[in-house]
């Protein structure tokens, strides 16, 4: 998104926009099972959703980077938060209180099916990632998650735990199938980090 995009929250009506806030790393946006007030805007960083079952397990459900908007499908649902916001790396954010939805839907069209055409791009992600994990093994599912992650942010480290949420595996698996991977010179065995060889 340019600085001149008219998608930016400095161009949006019948809100009001907080200033840009700084968040450190592993800080909590919002908590899951909370009521929204806002919705966000990334000026820089990285932003994890993890969904926390009963039993404490998480799962990394969505990633956003910068220029991107978050919060906003739970906002004008008029429902509860069902993820959690992490911060994965240092995070610049911009908050979004839109006040009464049907005003703000109307004073912002353009907008309003920007969103939709992002939430529509979020609905077919996870609508693959749930038919890959009906039909996938696991080994190629941690594969398909590394590449996935390693090549869409790949200033991030990540870990065997994070690739085990992501794909939808219990770590020890990720930690398994990465060591073999490594063997078979798929994984990058040089370095710390997870990376398919070039």
């Amino acid at each position: 998104m340019s600085s001149s995009s008219p998608y930016l929250p400095q161009n949006l009506h019948q809100c009001v926009i907080s200033e840009s806030k700084t968040l450190g790393k592993n800080s909590l946006i919002y908590t899951q099972g909370e009521k929204p007030k806002e919705f966000y805007f990334l000026r820089q960083g990285l932003v994890g959703l993890y969904h926390s079952l009963e039993n404490g397990k998480e799962t990394l459900i969505r990633l956003y980077h910068a220029n991107e908007y978050f919060g906003f499908r739970t906002i004008f649902s008029e429902t509860t938060y069902h993820c959690s916001a992490k911060v994965l790396l240092e995070t610049d954010i911009i908050r979004i209180f839109p006040g009464n939805h049907t005003t703000f839907i109307a004073n912002n069209p353009d907008f309003s099916c920007y969103l939709i055409k992002q939430l529509s791009n979020e609905l077919y992600d996870a609508e693959h990632r749930v038919s890959s994990t009906a039909y996938k093994r696991s080994y190629e599912r941690i594969i398909d998650a590394i590449e996935n992650l390693t090549e869409s942010y790949p200033d991030y480290p990540w870990t065997y735990r994070e690739v085990a949420e992501f794909c939808g595996c219990e770590t020890e698996t990720a930690i398994r199938i990465s060591q073999e991977l490594k063997k078979q010179g798929i994984l990058d065995k040089n370095t710390r980090h997870l990376r398919i060889c070039s």
